[in-house]
């Protein structure tokens, strides 16, 4: 019986010695399944905060209800430059001492040249001006031709404001919707930071050997690919690399749950800034069709349908690209990771 007593004990000391790994390896393999989860989790939020960053610079519908503000665009089912002309007619008539040709021309070039304008933010902001301007010149008017009363005058801006006010509504409905947007890239920007600060907590326990500072001017795709893709944790993990002090983060997990959580609040608030300046664009372009017999209800029926599949062709894309749900999954996956047994010390 003695020599099975020696293989027995040769076998105890083969097994205890030959590889680390069963021991010291084996107590840290819910904190490497912690670290797995989590890369794969920074993986999909890179991928979603990119793709959000995307969404927000996308120009169809934003170009489109802001070309609604051209003054010379009968897109809301009126010429703006048209209506002031018939308004102006009337008074015109009764004019002897005003260069009547001249003076169409001027009111002409004045709602013609905010048209000439880039399609831009301050763009939509330009029907006021134009406002304050043409009345300032018809209040000239009144006053020099002695046969047109206040009366005319009156008439003349019941019968253009109408017009006005509905660039104005569209002006307000998009200088919200700006001010929402960039409101929303803020927010963005401030989770971006959040999340590369996370990896660099991640990155800096990983590789005992780096400082903070040396990868603050990295980008979140650089630092992942060149500290966190799968092969550089298969050797990060090997058996002669593997250290007892190598310990996940105790706030780890919470963080990953906060990224993803905000991330989701963001774009409920895109969504939400995008269906509300649907419907009150929308909205506008329906009140048109009831300020006068002269109305094209054909154009603002058309110009509904393109607003319409603008709206829906982007809130459709924003849900498939942003794959928000493969980042919950992955969440769910890292957050499963916490019913591990933490290793007996």
């Amino acid at each position: 019986m003695k020599w099975l007593l020696y293989v027995l004990v040769g076998i105890f000391f083969t097994s205890t010695n030959a590889q680390p790994s069963t021991a010291s390896l084996g107590l840290l393999i819910p904190d490497q399944k912690k670290f797995i989860a989590t890369t794969e989790f920074l993986d999909a939020a890179i991928n979603s905060i990119n793709s959000f960053n995307s969404l927000i610079k996308k120009e169809n519908y934003r170009n489109k209800i802001t070309a609604f503000n051209n003054p010379t665009s009968s897109d809301m089912g009126f010429n703006l430059e048209n209506e002031i002309q018939t308004a102006l007619k009337p008074l015109l008539a009764k004019a002897k001492n005003t260069n009547t040709t001249k003076f169409t021309q001027v009111v002409s070039g004045l709602v013609n040249a905010q048209s000439k304008m880039p399609v831009t933010k301050t763009a939509v902001a330009i029907t006021n001006p134009v406002f304050t301007t043409l009345i300032s010149l018809v209040g000239n008017l009144t006053i020099q031709e002695k046969k047109l009363t206040t009366e005319d005058f009156d008439s003349f801006i019941v019968a253009t404001s109408k017009y006005f006010i509905q660039y104005e509504k569209l002006n307000q409905a998009n200088n919200l919707f700006d001010q929402n947007i960039e409101r929303i890239t803020n927010k963005l920007k401030d989770l971006q930071f959040d999340m590369k600060e996370y990896m660099l907590d991640i990155i800096t326990i990983l590789y005992k050997n780096i400082q903070r500072t040396q990868l603050k001017n990295s980008n979140t795709e650089e630092l992942f690919l060149k500290y966190l893709d799968e092969d550089k944790l298969e050797e990060i993990f090997s058996v002669e690399t593997i250290e007892e002090s190598f310990h996940y983060p105790t706030d780890g997990i919470k963080t990953a749950k906060d990224i993803a959580y905000n991330l989701q609040k963001i774009f409920n608030e895109y969504q939400k800034a995008y269906t509300d300046n649907y419907q009150q664009i929308r909205f506008i372009l329906l009140e048109s069709r009831t300020l006068g017999k002269n109305i094209n209800t054909k154009q603002v029926d058309t110009s509904l349908k393109e607003l319409e599949d603008l709206y829906s062709d982007s809130k459709n894309s924003d849900v498939l690209s942003l794959r928000l749900t493969t980042l919950f999954e992955r969440l769910k996956t890292l957050a499963a990771t916490e019913q591990l047994l933490e290793p007996k010390k």
